[in-house]
């Protein structure tokens, strides 16, 4: 398992979400759309032990950032949308984000 570092001073707590990703590009997380609602920091960890993921951080667009097993990507102060597609079918996924 990989370490997750990260320095933001807004961190209260964190919301955790596991989801399952397939071979056709799908959205995990949307966009935030309350200005009272931003996120300071998202953790996208992809949990399988064989498949790889490619997160892409828009709402239309085929390429991502790839997440080989096991890896993580995190960003701060976000909020757009976020989709995901794996290279096999039911690849878990956690999802970790802080809101202000």
């Amino acid at each position: 398992m990989a370490n997750i570092a990260f320095s933001t001073p807004f961190t209260h707590s964190f919301t955790h979400t596991d989801v399952t990703v397939g071979t056709s590009a799908s959205q995990i997380l949307a966009e935030t759309t309350n200005s009272y609602d931003k996120r300071v920091m998202l953790l996208v960890q992809n949990q399988s032990t064989t498949a790889t993921l490619e997160v892409i951080f828009s709402t239309t667009g085929a390429s991502g950032i790839v997440l080989t097993p096991g890896q993580s990507i995190m960003i701060e102060n976000y909020n757009g949308a976020v989709r995901a597609v794996a290279s096999a079918a039911s690849t878990p996924v956690h999802i970790a984000l802080s809101l202000v």
